[in-house]
């Protein structure tokens, strides 16, 4: 389908354009409670969801791909502004080399502590001062996958929104409870007030992770990289549990010790019922 807009952009220095651009930093996403979104296929699937979209911003030449074209389709029948710019400006605007020329203004989706509580398996995962976002984007689809209630992140951890950590979740971050805490210790107080136990991931820790019950509800506690849970968050956990390693190494990723923490607590509850087996997606477990 071509299409022959009547107003294209061309000026990296247009209103708009500076506008868009300024969300690439996290004070910004979080002050406009706005970010961008880039790529046809995660696109597709806000629009599908009815996410809100406030604009799409895409290139002639990106439109002639028919997917493309069907999202300005989709995008004009909710009445979403479609801005048209010059492939010049959307290379600036996107954060990747390898950017289909398709991006999406997006609001986040307000989640309240109460969505924790609807997963399938009872655990909440909480990353503390995590600085890489492809982590971060990682440990929120593996909660997903999981069937875990969602990710809380604290004060000076990268947020849901980073581009890289928007890529790692591949989806995910729209369909999973993610919300931000002002205070590790008051989250931790109000969900053990409703009957939930914390355990803390810590390299240093005696108790191996899977002497922990999970079938009780969890919160997760996963630290920075690096440098792991700091005392103070390590304080706040009733159980402090590490990884069994049987080589010189002495740590694993945080992502990949979510998702081997995660799937104990999959393996347990599958026992007792609380994830029935035919609820599962067989294939996933293949890939």
């Amino acid at each position: 389908m071509k299409y022959q807009p009547s107003e294209i952009i061309s000026s990296r220095s247009n209103k708009t354009i500076k506008y868009l651009k300024s969300l690439s930093l996290s004070r910004n996403r979080q002050k406009e409670s706005r970010f961008i979104v880039d790529g046809i296929r995660i696109i597709e699937e806000i629009l599908e969801q009815g996410r809100s979209v406030k604009k799409l911003i895409i290139s002639p030449l990106a439109a002639e791909n028919e997917r493309a074209a069907m999202i300005v389709e989709a995008a004009r029948e909710q009445g979403i502004e479609v801005v048209w710019v010059a492939e010049r400006v959307v290379d600036y605007l996107a954060e990747t080399k390898t950017s289909q020329g398709v991006l999406a203004l997006v609001e986040p989706q307000e989640f309240s502590e109460d969505d924790l509580l609807k997963g399938q398996m009872p655990m909440i995962v909480v990353a503390h001062l995590l600085q890489d976002p492809g982590n971060l984007g990682t440990i929120v689809r593996v909660t997903e996958a999981a069937g875990a209630g969602g990710v809380v992140t604290t004060p000076g951890t990268v947020d849901f929104y980073n581009p890289k950590a928007l890529r790692a979740t591949m989806g995910s971050i729209f369909r999973l409870p993610a919300l931000r805490t002002q205070s590790l210790e008051a989250f931790v107080d109000r969900f053990k007030s409703r009957g939930y136990q914390t355990v803390a991931a810590m390299v240093s820790a005696k108790t191996r992770y899977f002497d922990i019950d999970y079938t009780k509800p969890t919160i997760l506690l996963l630290g920075q990289e690096g440098a792991g849970l700091t005392p103070e968050a390590g304080q706040l956990a009733d159980y402090k549990v590490s990884i069994p390693m049987v080589t010189m190494i002495d740590s694993l990723n945080v992502a990949s010790a979510a998702s081997i923490i995660l799937y104990e607590a999959v393996r347990q509850n599958l026992s007792p019922g609380v994830l029935p087996e035919n609820n599962l997606n067989r294939r996933s477990f293949l890939v």
